[in-house]
């Protein structure tokens, strides 16, 4: 993905640890608003927002299930 190829040079233009990279990801988030994040999505092929969104919602999903409680779980 180039916007993540971008971010990449960016980030070890700035720093050379691993430790500031998730402060970096959201500062750059922060800065952007919908029509910017809509515009790094068009320029993705359905693969790569095939894996972005499927990234996404494994996350979401295990969240959910390890938070649900074990007597309703299916069997």
């Amino acid at each position: 993905m180039k916007f993540a190829d971008n971010l990449f040079e960016l980030y070890l233009r700035h720093f050379e640890e691993k430790e500031f990279l998730e402060v970096f990801i959201h500062s750059v988030l922060e800065q952007m608003d919908h029509d910017d994040l809509l515009e790094v999505f068009e320029g993705c092929p359905k693969d790569e927002l095939d894996e972005i969104l499927g990234g996404y919602l494994n996350s979401k999903l295990e969240t959910k299930i390890t938070s649900v409680p074990e007597e309703t779980k299916l069997p």
